[in-house]
Protein backbone atom coordinates (compact mmCIF):
# COMPACT_ATOMS: atom_id res chain seq x y z
CA UNK A 1 0.00 0.00 0.00
CA UNK A 2 2.92 2.37 0.64
CA UNK A 3 3.96 1.82 -2.98
CA UNK A 4 0.48 2.88 -4.13
CA UNK A 5 0.73 6.10 -2.11
CA UNK A 6 4.06 6.94 -3.75
CA UNK A 7 2.60 6.26 -7.19
CA UNK A 8 -0.36 8.55 -6.41
CA UNK A 9 2.02 11.52 -6.27
CA UNK A 10 2.91 11.11 -9.95
CA UNK A 11 -0.08 9.53 -11.73
CA UNK A 12 -3.77 8.77 -11.40
CA UNK A 13 -4.37 5.56 -9.52
CA UNK A 14 -6.13 2.67 -11.21
CA UNK A 15 -9.56 1.59 -9.89
CA UNK A 16 -8.10 -1.60 -8.35
CA UNK A 17 -5.51 0.49 -6.45
CA UNK A 18 -8.16 2.90 -5.18
CA UNK A 19 -10.29 -0.04 -4.01
CA UNK A 20 -7.27 -1.43 -2.16
CA UNK A 21 -6.89 1.85 -0.26
CA UNK A 22 -10.60 2.21 0.51
CA UNK A 23 -10.95 -1.40 1.64
CA UNK A 24 -7.97 -0.91 3.99
CA UNK A 25 -8.86 2.58 5.19
CA UNK A 26 -8.01 1.62 8.80
CA UNK A 27 -4.31 1.69 7.86
CA UNK A 28 -4.52 5.37 6.91
CA UNK A 29 -5.03 8.70 8.60
CA UNK A 30 -8.63 9.87 8.18
CA UNK A 31 -8.55 13.66 7.78
CA UNK A 32 -10.84 15.55 10.15
CA UNK A 33 -10.70 18.79 8.13
CA UNK A 34 -10.32 19.55 4.43
CA UNK A 35 -6.79 20.61 3.49
CA UNK A 36 -6.16 24.20 2.40
CA UNK A 37 -4.80 24.43 -1.13
CA UNK A 38 -3.36 20.92 -1.36
CA UNK A 39 -0.68 20.47 -4.04
CA UNK A 40 -1.02 18.22 -7.06
CA UNK A 41 -0.56 14.54 -6.20
CA UNK A 42 -2.07 14.84 -2.71
CA UNK A 43 -4.22 12.02 -1.38
CA UNK A 44 -6.63 12.34 1.55
CA UNK A 45 -9.17 10.03 3.13
CA UNK A 46 -12.36 11.48 4.61
CA UNK A 47 -15.42 10.02 6.27
CA UNK A 48 -18.15 11.73 4.25
CA UNK A 49 -20.66 11.19 7.06
CA UNK A 50 -18.43 13.08 9.53
CA UNK A 51 -16.87 15.74 7.28
CA UNK A 52 -19.65 16.94 5.02
CA UNK A 53 -17.71 19.79 3.38
CA UNK A 54 -14.57 17.85 2.46
CA UNK A 55 -14.54 19.57 -0.97
CA UNK A 56 -13.87 23.03 0.51
CA UNK A 57 -10.13 22.91 -0.09
CA UNK A 58 -9.36 26.52 -1.02
CA UNK A 59 -8.87 25.90 -4.76
CA UNK A 60 -11.01 27.58 -7.43
CA UNK A 61 -12.87 24.93 -9.40
CA UNK A 62 -14.73 25.47 -12.67
CA UNK A 63 -18.35 26.41 -12.00
CA UNK A 64 -21.63 25.45 -13.64
CA UNK A 65 -23.49 28.05 -15.70
CA UNK A 66 -25.16 29.36 -12.53
CA UNK A 67 -21.70 30.63 -11.48
CA UNK A 68 -22.04 29.21 -7.95
CA UNK A 69 -21.99 25.43 -8.04
CA UNK A 70 -18.78 23.53 -8.84
CA UNK A 71 -19.09 21.62 -12.11
CA UNK A 72 -18.37 17.98 -11.33
CA UNK A 73 -18.46 15.02 -13.70
CA UNK A 74 -19.68 11.71 -12.32
CA UNK A 75 -18.55 8.26 -13.42
CA UNK A 76 -18.70 4.69 -12.21
CA UNK A 77 -15.42 2.79 -12.46
CA UNK A 78 -14.96 -0.93 -12.91
CA UNK A 79 -12.49 -3.46 -11.61
CA UNK A 80 -12.64 -6.30 -14.07
CA UNK A 81 -16.20 -6.16 -15.37
CA UNK A 82 -17.84 -5.06 -12.10
CA UNK A 83 -18.76 -1.47 -11.18
CA UNK A 84 -17.06 -0.83 -7.84
CA UNK A 85 -16.37 2.91 -7.48
CA UNK A 86 -18.04 6.29 -7.80
CA UNK A 87 -15.69 8.96 -9.16
CA UNK A 88 -16.53 12.67 -9.08
CA UNK A 89 -14.03 15.03 -10.64
CA UNK A 90 -13.69 18.77 -11.07
CA UNK A 91 -11.29 20.87 -13.16
CA UNK A 92 -9.38 23.89 -11.91
CA UNK A 93 -10.64 27.35 -12.87
CA UNK A 94 -7.17 28.72 -13.70
CA UNK A 95 -5.52 25.48 -14.87
CA UNK A 96 -7.61 23.06 -16.93
CA UNK A 97 -5.11 20.26 -16.22
CA UNK A 98 -5.48 20.56 -12.44
CA UNK A 99 -8.14 18.12 -11.24
CA UNK A 100 -9.71 16.96 -8.02
CA UNK A 101 -11.05 13.44 -7.98
CA UNK A 102 -13.25 12.06 -5.22
CA UNK A 103 -13.88 8.33 -4.96
CA UNK A 104 -16.06 6.10 -2.85
CA UNK A 105 -17.14 2.50 -2.97
CA UNK A 106 -20.44 1.53 -4.53
CA UNK A 107 -22.58 -0.18 -1.92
Amino acid sequence: IDHILLEAQHRWLRPAEICEILRNYQKFHISSEPPTGPPSGSLFLFDRKVLRYFRKDGHNWRKKKDGKTVKEAHEKLKVGSIDVLHCYYAHGEENENFQRRSYWMLE
